[in-house]
């Protein structure tokens, strides 16, 4: 720990070490070495304060989402050299059949699950939650079977053929649905009506991703509960996910509006990600007030570590949105 001494201090062990009492030694030389004392005080790096502290990186799960299909198919490394720079270690990645074909997402696969990073199959549409049967929803859990299937089997094939040793079949871990049906001029019509047939498509296609051993998170944003729908919040939660992703994109209220959802994820003993925006503000779809673009992750790590101060009982994750505007903020 660095003390600060003053100059009469410094000056006291000064005489002190000839063994000369300060009063002692004639006035003038005295005032002539205090003055000397102070200007060392002032130069000397071991008596200097120390400079502020950067806020220390986060500690807990960290994510990332990605929605270029095409990432899957690049092969520069620099997704995940990124993500272990910022000691992210789950990917959510929306996945195209139509961007790539089943060798890459096998590669893309096997690369993240060697550099110790989890993938997710990132997908949804709005209009999704308009079916109270699910039927699109359990087609996504349906695409998210195929995937691991074929990758498993291009997997498999290339170990068969350059004889390489391996203990683990890399696969995605589950599937995160951002359907967000509050945009749809239907809500406005009816939410209550609408946020039953999401809650009722998300339990018929978790129930089906259970049957395959897939995770299933669900993104949702922080305000249901204010906008008269905690219940089928309450609902989706307990019967509809493993997981929720809440889009927290409200900088510097993000404590009290995750309230509700890290009470009912406490309830159900269900996870719980806080998601923080990255993207710059539009206007639009992206207000100042929603995104750390201009503030820099250094003003989100502090925010995160306030929020897990905030809920010790409760494990949270975060996640950025999304990988392009944090390659963005990165470089700013």
């Amino acid at each position: 720990m660095c003390i600060l001494k003053s100059p009469a201090n410094i000056y006291g062990q000064f005489c002190a070490s000839i063994r000369i009492q300060p009063k002692a030694l004639p006035r003038c030389f005295r005032y002539v070495s205090v003055l000397l004392c102070a200007a060392l005080l002032l130069v000397s790096p071991a008596y200097a304060a120390k400079p502020a502290e950067k806020p220390a990186p986060v500690s807990g799960p960290a994510g990332l989402f990605s929605w270029s299909a095409e990432t899957v198919n690049k092969t520069d490394g620099e997704l995940f050299k990124l993500m272990k720079e910022q000691g992210l270690t789950v990917l959510y990645q929306n996945i195209s059949s139509k961007n790539s074909r089943q060798e890459q997402m096998s590669v893309f696969v096997e690369t993240a699950m060697d550099e110790g990073i989890t993938v997710y199959y990132l997908t949804g549409d709005e209009s999704w939650g308009l079916d109270p049967d699910g039927e699109r929803l359990c087609e996504a859990v349906k695409d998210a079977v195929a995937y691991n299937r074929r990758i498993k089997r291009k997997f498999l094939a290339r170990r068969e053929a350059d004889g390489k040793p391996w203990s683990t079949v890399p696969q995605l871990a589950g599937i995160v649905f951002d359907v967000e049906p509050y945009t749809l001029d239907e809500w406005d019509k009816n939410p209550d009506k609408v946020m039953n047939s999401f809650v009722s498509g998300m339990t018929e296609a978790y129930a089906l991703a259970k049957d395959y051993g897939l995770e299933v998170i669900v993104c949702i944003p922080f305000h249901y509960d204010n906008k008269g729908q905690q219940k089928g919040l309450e609902e989706l939660i307990k019967n509809g996910c493993d997981s929720i992703a809440v889009m927290n994109y409200y900088r510097g209220a993000e404590i009290k509006n995750i309230a509700t959802e890290i009470e009912l994820a406490q309830k159900y003993g269900k996870g719980i990600i806080t998601i923080y925006e990255l993207q710059k503000a539009d206007g639009h779809g992206v207000k100042e007030i929603n995104t750390y673009y201009n503030s820099g992750l250094a003003a989100l790590k502090k925010s995160y570590a306030s929020l897990l101060e905030a809920y010790p009982e409760q494990t949270i994750s975060m996640a950025y949105h999304d990988y392009r505007a944090l390659k963005e903020v990165l470089k700013k």
